[in-house]
């Protein structure tokens, strides 16, 4: 909202604005030419989710996220991104940022008692740190569990309490990746110095994350532009076209006036272009160009880089094969990731709940060849007893799954139809067992 407040602004008074922590997709829609992005476009990072779900064979996933415009603006690219690898968003799981604690656990307990167990959460940093609590609480950190997390969280993880972290053991994150260089290296031991200068008192100092060196890039991208464009003094003009009401409005923002060196500066500030402290600053069409995204695991109160992701290369190992497009088997996807509840295997992305919906299987009623399907009644347990070959076939093949399937057997007349004349067949029995299995398959 505040950034939509000052483009409306700056397209008045003809001043570029630039914005280092502005990511909400839908603010491009603008097409202002005096709003500058220093930041990368939340959407730039939903083709890695989808990577990552379709390299292990997701079909389902539910978003999790804050209800209000920072929140809700990643989810129409996500589920497309999703889309586009097969999966569905059976729920999208919207959490208040004022939510209460009990909130949080109600919402969290109803994902509970659904099918899908991989969740990809977007919130700012503090709300998650309350959502990972409480999941952590109610038992949804353990085995089977998938949690991926945007770089909105990863981002800034270093900011996040450690017993926090300690929550989120097993998590998947999705981050900007800032090359490494001496420039930087030399930046952040002066930032270490300065802060201690500035604040003697606090014992623990700051992680800069990538937030703190765009902002650092814009300001030295505005000086860049200052300089080439020459515009030492920001003179104004009185506006004009103005519409009476506006004029007589007590909002002095009407009459600031248009900038007249504005659209010189933002000429200037289109064609910057260097090698800044977070990598190559370029603003294609007026926003940071999407670079290479690193995936980390957060095991140990720490995180663990288990791979990298860009457009061109796609899920990689190592580093230099996103550089140089190397598309070698032995780099190619993700390195070990331990998962919540420290297990090592992939968890196959959901479960039946307890209250979950059952396999119906129909089984004919009919007299004669009980060998292979019989349904019967047993008066003492007041139940309905199936069996046969055809049943030991079903049952033999469920039995072989490395899940659970819930199902019953549901008993179907079928005289008068065409299944009922051709019931005493072998061939149709045999028929019978050969469709079950393969359905069963099918859904595996």
């Amino acid at each position: 909202m505040q950034a939509n407040f000052m483009i409306d602004i700056e397209d008045k008074a003809e001043v570029p604005i630039i914005s280092f922590s502005a990511t909400r997709p839908s603010l491009t829609s603008h097409r202002s030419s005096f709003f500058f992005r220093a930041a990368q476009n939340d959407s730039s990072q939903v083709k890695a989710i989808g990577a990552i779900v379709k390299t292990f064979k997701w079909r389902q996933v539910v978003p999790i996220y804050s209800d209000n415009e920072f929140g809700d603006g990643i989810i129409p690219d996500l589920i497309d991104a999703l889309q586009e690898v097969d999966t569905d968003v059976p729920y999208q799981s919207k959490i208040s940022p004022t939510a209460t604690d009990e909130q949080i656990s109600l919402e969290l307990y109803k994902l509970m008692t659904m099918q899908t167990r991989v969740f990809v959460v977007h919130m700012l940093a503090r709300d998650a740190s309350r959502l990972f609590a409480k999941a952590k609480e109610i038992g949804m950190m353990k085995e089977g569990y998938v949690w991926i997390i945007t770089d909105a969280i990863a981002n800034p993880l270093d900011l996040i309490e450690p017993s926090i972290l300690e929550s989120m053991q097993g998590v998947l994150g999705i981050r900007t990746h800032v090359p490494k260089s001496k420039r930087l290296e030399y930046f952040k031991l002066e930032w270490r110095k300065r802060f201690r200068r500035y604040y003697p008192t606090i014992e623990d100092i700051p992680e800069l994350n990538v937030f703190g060196l765009w902002a650092y890039d814009a300001a030295w991208a505005l000086a860049e532009a200052v300089e080439k464009a020459g515009t030492d003094n920001l003179k104004y003009k009185p506006a004009i076209n103005i519409p009476a009401m506006e004029m007589n409005s007590s909002n002095y923002l009407y009459s600031l006036g248009v900038n007249e060196n504005g659209v010189k500066l933002r000429d200037a500030l289109s064609k910057v272009s260097f090698k800044g402290l977070a990598g190559m600053f370029d603003l294609i069409n007026g926003e940071l160009e999407s670079s290479v995204f690193e995936i980390v695991n957060l095991v140990d109160n720490g995180r663990r880089n288990v791979g990298f992701w860009s457009v061109e290369s796609g899920l990689r190992r190592k580093l230099k094969d996103q550089l140089d497009g190397s598309r070698s088997r032995s780099t190619s996807g993700l390195r070990t990731i331990i998962w919540p509840g420290e297990a090592d295997f992939t968890p196959k992305g959901w479960e039946i709940p307890t209250n979950g919906k059952k396999l119906r299987v129909g089984v004919p009623i009919r007299s004669g060849f009980f060998e292979f399907v019989k349904v019967g009644f047993d008066p003492k347990t007041n139940e309905t007893k199936v069996s046969g070959y055809c049943i030991d076939v079903f049952k033999a093949v469920i039995e072989a799954l490395h899940y659970h399937v819930a199902y019953e057997f549901v008993p179907v007349s079928i005289a008068n139809s065409y299944i009922g004349s051709s019931y005493n067949s072998l061939a149709y029995r045999l028929f019978l067992g050969v469709i079950i299995k393969y359905y069963l398959t099918l859904i595996t």
